[in-house]
């Protein structure tokens, strides 16, 4: 039976017409730990989860809550007709979600679309591009464990994030080399907006605006990134930005 994991946004894991909910998980811990156990392919060890998850503030009792909660776990996700403790297994001081052949996770599949989208793109297949590169997008803008600071779970979101902003880039450029000009502004300034510091979503938005018939719009958005940078990072644009400030101006 095939798997589906959907860790960004609400969680669900889904197998054939059955389907878990965060809702039906242990509480905050329970989705914490399912979240850190699937996106890791490989056995994560007890000592590993215990820092990850409660982050240096673990409870004395730390083990029977880890153990506790695991179990709790495996008896939710018994509710899909399949063996929790076959797909959450632990051994030798190492807990690991054994994915059963052909599970899709939401974040890898992410990945695999943007990947897959640029090499649509440069093989001029941009109608694929554009595809792969939505699905890409309406996965990641979701977000990951909502209310949860963890140190992994900054580099996790930031993975996704950058699946975010390739996945609007691409869909802009497809825009702009179509000559839908108005659409490439659009998801421009969606872009920038996520990536307030990216110089190059902010040149091709001005290019989007300048094509768009917009040269004043093009103006404001390269002022307001200059001040930004000097603002917030005290530092300048490129000299390849000055120049299009200057044929913008």
């Amino acid at each position: 039976m095939e798997l589906e994991v959907r860790l960004l946004g609400d969680i669900r894991v889904i197998a054939g017409a059955s389907s878990v909910t965060g809702a039906d998980l242990p509480g905050p811990i329970g989705r914490h730990l399912l979240t850190r156990l699937v996106i890791d392919p490989f056995p994560v060890s007890r000592a590993r989860l215990v820092d990850d998850v409660w982050g240096g503030k673990a409870p004395r009792s730390v083990d029977s809550v880890l153990n506790a909660t695991l179990s709790r776990l495996r008896a939710a996700l018994d509710e899909l007709d399949l063996d929790g403790r076959e797909l959450i297994s632990s051994s030798g001081g190492s807990v690991n979600f054994k994915r059963p052949k052909g599970t899709i996770v939401d974040v890898e599949l992410a990945h695999h679309h943007i990947d897959f989208a640029l090499r649509n793109l440069r093989a001029k297949d941009t109608r694929e591009a554009a595809r792969r590169a939505s699905i890409a997008y309406s996965i990641s803008r979701r977000p990951l464990l909502t209310g949860i600071e963890r140190d992994w779970l900054d580099v996790e979101r930031d993975r996704v994030h950058h699946v975010e902003r390739r996945s609007l880039g691409l869909l802009a450029d497809v825009s702009f080399s179509t000559r839908d000009f108005d659409m490439a502004a659009q998801l421009g300034r969606e872009l920038v907006r996520i990536a307030p510091y990216d110089e190059r979503a902010h040149r091709n938005l001005m290019k989007a605006l300048r094509a768009s018939g917009n040269p004043s719009g093009a103006a404001k958005v390269a002022s307001d990134f200059t001040e930004r940078l000097d603002a917030d990072l005290g530092v300048a644009p490129s000299p390849g930005f000055k120049t299009l400030l200057a044929s913008s101006s």
